[in-house]
């Protein structure tokens, strides 16, 4: 009866460490309710491919290079000659969700502005961080001022980039 007594005695001491060896830094978390923080921000650089909407979705889609800066600005890399780069604001607005707006002009091959072209986003990105979908609105101004067009409806796609190692990368580390 001595050893039982002991066995339950240690049984006991051992349930009561467990449960004095979990602290608060422990519990405070709730994994399963937890929100990445490193999922809110945008800043990198992603490439983007743009979709147009209606009967222009069968031509390819646009590829951009966007870099997005923790200031809450943006820029991105037009893919042809005709334009210059969209300069952006974003800011974050709910749960892994984006507002973002940016500007553009569009030349003729004189050189001579013929549009200025605002775009309103909305951004969403991955729960892993790594893409990005969302959808565009495009207003488009003669350069007096006037509204030409609206474009609504185009969506994209995004991938972040990330560092990649050079093949000579560890014998350039060994260097003097």
């Amino acid at each position: 009866m001595t050893r039982s007594v002991f066995l339950i005695f240690t049984a006991l001491i051992a349930s009561t460490v467990q449960v004095h060896a979990q602290g608060l830094q422990d519990t405070i978390i709730a994994p399963d309710k937890a929100v990445p923080t490193v999922n809110q921000v945008l800043s990198g650089t992603w490439l983007s491919e743009l979709r147009r909407p209606g009967p222009a979705a069968s031509l390819p889609a646009i590829p951009v290079i966007v870099t997005f800066f923790s200031d809450g600005t943006s820029l991105a890399s037009p893919s042809d000659g005709t334009q210059t780069a969209t300069h952006g604001i974003w800011m974050r607005v709910g749960d892994r969700k984006f507002l973002g707006t940016g500007w553009f002009s569009v030349f003729d091959a004189s050189r001579v502005l013929t549009t200025v072209t605002k775009v309103r986003i909305n951004y969403e990105i991955a729960p892993d961080g790594k893409t990005l979908t969302g959808t565009t609105e495009a207003v488009v101004f003669d350069p007096a001022g006037k509204v030409v067009n609206t474009l609504a409806g185009a969506s994209f796609t995004m991938v972040r980039l990330s560092f990649e190692i050079p093949g000579d990368f560890y014998d350039f580390q060994k260097l003097p």
